[in-house]
C-alpha cells in the first residue's frame, strides 16, 4: 500500500523554542492514525503545521510533510490554498468558533464546492444536500437555511463534517472532533468517520486525549508527549500490552480501561512540561515510576516487536 502522509523528522518552533521534536510517522489511505497524549504535547501543532496554519510566531524549523510524495513545506501559498479543502481537510475542535455565525450553513458548505469545483446554482444546492444527508442531518433541504445557532452540538460537527467531506479530500485531519458531545453521539461521529474513510479510501489523522475513542477509531496508535512521539503501535497491539510508562500511565487513568477497585481514579503526578522548561534526557523522566539515572539520557524511538516504536530505555516486547 502507498503511504499518503510520511512525516518526517518535524520540528516546529515558536522563536527558539520547539513545541513539536523531530516527529516522525506515516499515513495510508484507508486508515485512521489516533495522535493520542494530554493537552500541551503538541498534537495539534503537527496537524496545523500538515495545514500550514501554524499560529504567528509558529514556524516549521525542520523536516519534510510528503503527500502523495510532494513535499508540503516547498509549496507556495498559492498552491497550498489549492490543495486545502480539496485534497486536505481539516475538522477543527469547536464548530461554534469555526463555523460562521451569520452565514447560512448552506452558503458556508457551498463555498469549497464553489471554489475549488466551480459548482453554482441547482448543482452546488444538491451536492450540499447531498453532504448533510450523508452525514445524518435529518430534512436536510429545509435547513440550508439555518444558521449555526439552530444547530445542536452534535449536528454542528456533523456539519464540519460535512464541510470538510465536500470536495472529497484524500486526507482528513480531526482535531478532537467529539469534544463536548455526550457519549452516544460520539459514538456516532466516530462510526461515520470510520466508514467514510474505508468507503473514500480516505486517510484520517484524529487528534484526541480520550484512550476510549482511539480504541473505538483507531487502526494505528501514536502517543505523544511533550512534543515528542513516545510510542507508535496498532491499536491492538497497544491496547493488549502498551510498552511506555507514559502509555502505561494513560491506561490506568482511563475509567472504561483500567480495573479500578475504588471510586477515585489513578493518575499521572505531575503534569506536562513547558516546551521552555524541558527536564534533562527523557521528558517524561520527572513523572516515571520507572526512572533510573540511565533516563538522564534522551532515548530514541527503539523498535520492539512488529512494527511498534517506543521511546523508553526500560521498554521491552
Amino acid at each position: 500500500m502507498s503511504v499518503l502522509l510520511d512525516v518526517q523528522h518535524l520540528t516546529v518552533s515558536f522563536g527558539s523554542t520547539p513545541v513539536v521534536r523531530d516527529v516522525s510517522f506515516q499515513l495510508f489511505p484507508g486508515r485512521t492514525l489516533c495522535l493520542v497524549g494530554e493537552s500541551g504535547s503538541g498534537k495539534s501543532m503537527t496537524a496545523f503545521s500538515i495545514m500550514r496554519l501554524l499560529p504567528s510566531p509558529g514556524r516549521v524549523a525542520s523536516g519534510s510533510l510528503l503527500f502523495d510524495g510532494e513535499d508540503l513545506l516547498k509549496l507556495d501559498e498559492k498552491a497550498m490554498r489549492s490543495r486545502r479543502g480539496r485534497d486536505i481537510s481539516m475538522i477543527f475542535q469547536e464548530p461554534m468558533t469555526s463555523l460562521n455565525p451569520v452565514l447560512r450553513l448552506g452558503k458556508q458548505i457551498a463555498e469549497p464546492l464553489e471554489i475549488h469545483e466551480g459548482l453554482h446554482g441547482q448543482a452546488v444546492e444538491e451536492r450540499t444536500v447531498n453532504l448533510l444527508e450523508l452525514v445524518g442531518i435529518p430534512d436536510a433541504r429545509r435547513r440550508l437555511n439555518d444558521y449555526p445557532h439552530q444547530f445542536s452540538g452534535g449536528m454542528r460537527q456533523r456539519v464540519m463534517i460535512a464541510m470538510a467531506l465536500a470536495c472529497s479530500p484524500r486526507l482528513l485531519l480531526a482535531d478532537e472532533p467529539t469534544t463536548a458531545l455526550d457519549i452516544t453521539i460520539q459514538g456516532q461521529i466516530l462510526r461515520l468517520l470510520g466508514r467514510l474513510a474505508r468507503e473514500r479510501d480516505m486517510g484520517v489523522l484524529l487528534i484526541t486525549h480520550d484512550l476510549g475513542v482511539v480504541a473505538e477509531a483507531a487502526d494505528d496508535v501514536a502517543v505523544m508527549y511533550a512534543g515528542e512521539l513516545m510510542e507508535q503501535a496498532p491499536v491492538a497491539s497497544f491496547f493488549e500490552r502498551p510498552l511506555h510508562p507514559y502509555s502505561q500511565g494513560l491506561m490506568a487513568c482511563a475509567p472504561l480501561l483500567g480495573n479500578h477497585n475504588s471510586e477515585r481514579l489513578p493518575s499521572i503526578p505531575g503534569m506536562v512540561p513547558l516546551p521552555s522548561e524541558l527536564p534533562e534526557g527523557c521528558s517524561f523522566r520527572p513523572r516515571c515510576p520507572l526512572a533510573s539515572e540511565q533516563c538522564f539520557q534522551t532515548p530514541p524511538l527503539i523498535p520492539v516487536g512488529e512494527a511498534r516504536l517506543v521511546r523508553c530505555w526500560k521498554a521491552s516486547a
